[in-house]
């Protein structure tokens, strides 16, 4: 019968190393990437161009972002009382719990860019840094801290 398979031999072809879905092993290889980026960078907000350990945890993290985005946008036509055009692409709820309990900010409604900012400053100050003023202050994971916070000055209104 197609679709069944007897424990032992399942077992055995598990230890020789069996994946029974690439989705879900991709999924597992992009969850420890995360967590070990968020070990050291504090955030788990790369930039889609960032490579870890020779994975391309930028494209995940905007992947995972959009596939977390989607879901929301179904949920909110669910409660409404109106059509979900597609599930497909969606995350599950275990999933973006899986997510989230490495980095909580991880998907944030607004700029990624932006929230990876005010997390390297929040860190910085928190690490006994002043407020960067100036552009050229303090840079961080390639970001001019100084520069961003003197945006965010000029362009508050």
């Amino acid at each position: 019968m197609a679709g069944t398979l007897e424990a032992g031999r399942v077992g055995d072809l598990e230890k020789l190393g069996m994946v029974w879905s690439e989705q879900d092993a991709s999924w597992a290889d992009g969850i420890a990437v995360a967590k070990e980026y968020t070990a050291v960078h504090g955030h788990f907000l790369p930039p889609t161009t960032a490579v870890w350990d020779g994975h391309p945890n930028g494209v995940w993290a905007k992947n995972a972002r959009a596939a977390a985005r989607r879901a929301a946008a179904n949920k909110e036509l669910r409660a409404a009382g109106r059509p979900v055009p597609s599930a497909a692409g969606a995350m599950t709820d275990a999933r973006r719990d899986e997510v989230d309990a490495i980095a909580p900010g991880w998907c944030p409604v607004w700029d990624t860019g932006w929230q990876r900012c005010l997390r390297l400053v929040q860190s910085h100050v928190q690490a006994g840094g002043s407020l960067p003023e100036a552009a050229g202050d303090v840079v961080v994971q390639g970001e001019d801290l100084g520069r961003w916070v003197t945006a965010q000055r000029y362009g508050w209104e």
